[in-house]
């Protein structure tokens, strides 16, 4: 199956995280009380994601709502915190290799929403002022808890809530980290963007892999079988500079792909990634000519720093030039 071509709009652009954090804020203290103090605190400062901006901004907003009439009544501060982590402990299973709660391995924005019975504030937390008095409050659309979720399924995140007597309601949100934007595009002649093909039966892999390497430089086609990628790879009317694959496919392995492969173009990179890596793994991998093994735990910014290090640039392009989508069309 071959992979969509991605487009980007400008409401699901690629785009800093805080302000979007901040205006929901200030949407939050439009609505709640200004006896009940907000306090946040955000343990990243580059942090970026890729989504809907205005839908983000209600999303966090109506979570803070709802916290506060959890325990509206009672004295309590509405406390937000966010981090920027890699999660890689992997759970296993036999269709897919997923982290819990169904998230693949790679970085995300974890926020918690909750209020100081669940979760007291630290030192570090700053106090959210209410709006000037007078001064017109944010706008702000308030959603329902299914819409809330939707919301956060539709940005491949993880929404959970909890809530307990006399303790409110608290929730915590993953949203999928989204690369920066300072690095530059990986070319070949003619400024054409370098051409990975990846191959895995998981849809959320692909689906993951076709946001993550344009956003580090490259183009990038997914197969979910590997018959239907060695043909397009052997045809060679696209262009192909690297191949990544999972080890374990629906048809054949990735190490039997790996040997098709080079039979016909031995100099081709071809990257083996796996939930399971040990050493006979890595062995059998290189000596059928692997350029590298990779855990599928790892984060993401190592598959692309590999794929840098094997299809270095053939011309200097301007940082950031990757994010003309237009150009991937």
């Amino acid at each position: 199956m071959q992979s969509h071509q991605l487009t980007e709009s400008e409401e699901t652009a690629n785009q800093a995280f805080g302000p979007i954090l901040e205006r929901a804020l200030q949407r939050a203290r439009a609505l709640i009380p200004p006896d009940y103090e907000i306090v946040h605190e955000l343990s990243h400062d580059h942090a970026r994601v890729r989504g809907d901006a205005t839908e983000l901004e209600n999303l966090f907003a109506s979570a803070c709502v709802l916290a506060w009439q959890s325990i509206a009544g009672q004295p309590a501060k509405i406390v937000i915190e966010s981090v920027e982590l890699v999660m890689d402990e992997v759970v296993l299973n036999e269709e897919a290799e997923t982290l819990q709660g169904g998230l693949p391995p790679r970085r995300y924005v974890h926020v918690i929403i909750s209020n100081d019975r669940r979760q007291p504030p630290g030192p570090l937390h700053l106090k959210m002022r209410p709006p000037p008095e007078g001064s017109a409050p944010p706008s702000a659309r308030r959603l329902r808890l299914i819409d809330m979720r939707s919301v956060v399924s539709e940005h491949k995140g993880m929404f959970s809530v909890a809530t307990e007597p006399a303790l409110g309601t608290g929730f915590d949100i993953y949203l999928p980290s989204a690369a920066l934007l300072d690095r530059q595009a990986v070319t070949g002649s003619g400024g054409a963007l370098k051409h990975v093909v990846y191959v895995d039966d998981y849809a959320g892999m692909r689906e993951l892999i076709e946001e993550v390497l344009p956003d580090a430089g490259f183009r990038v086609t997914s197969f979910d079988k590997a018959m239907p990628a060695l043909r397009f790879i052997l045809t060679g009317s696209t262009g192909c500079d690297a191949v990544v694959t999972d080890y374990k496919l629906l048809d054949l392995d990735g190490l039997e792909l790996l040997k098709q492969i080079k039979r016909v173009r031995p100099a081709l990179p071809v990257i083996i990634v796996s939930g399971y890596v040990d050493d006979t793994l890595r062995a059998r991998a290189f000596e059928r000519g692997a350029a590298a093994v990779l855990s599928k735990t790892q984060d993401l910014d190592a598959l692309c720093d590999v794929l840098r290090e094997f299809l270095p640039s053939d011309a200097q392009a301007e940082a950031g030039s990757f994010t003309d989508w237009s150009s991937l069309s």
